[in-house]
């Protein structure tokens, strides 16, 4: 096998596949060694389909250079939440362990159809409904950076396994934060795209009242465009569907330069506090905007409104969710995804709909507030990733969900009004922990939002910042 970097992007492996240098099934069988060396460790993939991979890796060396997509033998990860038919489906949950998906996602057809090789799939907590990523069925995934300290969630299985070179691109979700908490602990990138421009379907059609979406996540913003163009795409039925521009795409667009903007730099969080060390971190990145020409300015953004019915969707959310397990299988989930749907049991359906009522009119609200803004920038989090267990327990239901949102106080709020945003590395803490800063952009624009990341990643590199190897063992939990 050619040795080559684990941290390789999906550009740069698509270009050594195409000229030769490597095959489909090399790349396929170096990401499941790196699994398997580093993951007892971390906990970040759940699941694998080594034979299954390595015979399409094997049949992709195969095919004729015009019937290569543009992820031509690029081996990719799957959320736990996104339905496969030949992997369990476990959304994380001892309930649902043996579980599997009637049909595969939409944009996990689209995935292969683009020449992604599936081997695997992350870890997430039970049902996703967490920004933390542990659970009781796999135990805890553990950030990298220190494995006594939390990657985030729900993504975090992703984020782990991309900032360790398991893979170049991993497929995540982001409905109140999910792809981009995760990639601000650990260093990487992860986008929120507009709302309606990746499908749901076929398993869902709706999410949090339009909050969630699936999202792609890689450890550069080139990779993050390249893997956008595999997913979006309307498909019928769906009420948020958005029509894709014809022609460009957004691996086009990270390849140019952005136009001049201005750009609004929130620090205020709606509620709870920002933490000085990653206020320092993300003023000090942000000046990196107004070196490249654009208008950079402080910008008093009122994100607040958001809380409450916010919380009263996610907890109606996982009522639903747990409505739909069998009787039998109830007490296999945990005491926080139940006192969670206790909650959401509790609420009518006219909370619900005075819920996100409320929602949309605060949304329009913050759109206006922004709308003076090409873009908005903020700190992805309000605090560095937290300990591994950090949040209080499931019987203090209240308090744990104002500290969630308190974290997350920044990024829940775009997912309300469905505009693009993206999370990359700002810098590190003292600590030696990641921070990464946001940009919001107008609803439609993720190429724009793209394009302005690419270009502050040429201005602040990072990718030559991995955690440290080798990676001990983590602690029995």
């Amino acid at each position: 096998m050619t040795e080559r970097s684990p941290y390789l992007s999906a550009v740069a492996l698509r270009a050594l596949v195409e000229d030769g240098t490597v095959s489909a099934r090399e790349l396929v069988e170096g990401a499941l060694a790196r699994i398997a060396e580093l993951d007892s460790a971390t906990t970040a993939v759940v699941a694998v389909r080594a034979e299954a991979a390595i015979s399409e890796a094997k049949a992709a060396d195969e095919l004729p250079a015009e019937q290569r997509g543009a992820l031509h033998g690029v081996p990719v990860l799957l959320k736990d939440l996104t339905e496969t038919t030949d992997l369990p489906t476990t959304y994380g949950s001892r309930a649902l362990k043996d579980n599997y998906a009637p049909a595969e996602a939409v944009v996990v057809t689209r995935l292969r159809e683009a020449g992604a090789i599936v081997v695997g799939t992350t870890n997430t907590p039970e049902t996703g409904l967490r920004p933390t990523t542990e659970n009781l069925l796999f135990g805890a995934t553990r950030n990298p950076w220190n494995l006594e300290h939390s990657p985030g969630g729900s993504s975090g299985g992703a984020a782990v396994a991309l900032a360790l070179g398991m893979v170049p691109l991993a497929q995540a979700t982001d409905a109140a934060g999910s792809g981009r908490i995760p990639a601000s602990c650990c260093g990487v990138v992860g986008l929120k795209p507009t709302r309606g421009r990746v499908p749901l379907a076929p398993a869902s059609y709706e999410l949090m009242a339009g909050m969630g979406t699936i999202a792609p996540m890689a450890r550069s913003v080139e990779d993050t465009a390249l893997l956008l163009d595999a997913m979006s795409g309307p498909v019928l039925g769906d009420p948020y569907a958005i029509a894709g521009s014809r022609g460009a795409t957004f691996a086009d667009a990270v390849s140019r330069p952005p136009s001049r903007s201005r750009i609004g730099l929130c620090m205020t969080p709606p509620h709870g506090t920002l933490s000085p060390e990653v206020r320092e971190v993300v003023a000090a990145a942000a000046g990196a905007f107004a070196d490249l020409g654009h208008t950079l300015t402080d910008a008093d953004v009122d994100f607040s409104g958001l809380r409450d019915p916010v919380f009263t969707v996610c907890a109606a959310t996982a009522a639903a969710i747990v409505d739909t397990v069998p009787h039998d299988r109830l007490g296999l989930l945990e005491g926080s995804t139940l006192a969670l749907a206790r909650r959401g049991w509790l609420k009518t359906a006219a909370d619900h709909v005075a819920a996100v009522s409320t929602m949309r009119n605060e949304s329009a609200r913050l759109l206006r507030a922004m709308a003076d803004y090409d873009y908005i920038v903020t700190p992805t989090l309000t605090q560095p990733p937290p300990r591994v267990d950090a949040f209080p327990s499931a019987e203090d239901l209240d308090t744990r969900w104002r500290e969630y949102l308190d974290w997350m106080a920044f990024v829940y709020p775009v997912n309300c009004t469905g505009q693009p945003a993206i999370s990359i590395p700002a810098g590190q803490t003292a600590a030696g922990l990641p921070v990464g800063l946001q940009i919001i952009g107008r609803i439609g624009d993720d190429a724009g939002v793209l394009a302005l990341a690419a270009a502050f990643a040429q201005a602040r590199p990072w990718s030559a910042q991995h955690p440290p190897e080798p990676v001990a063992v983590a602690p029995a939990r």
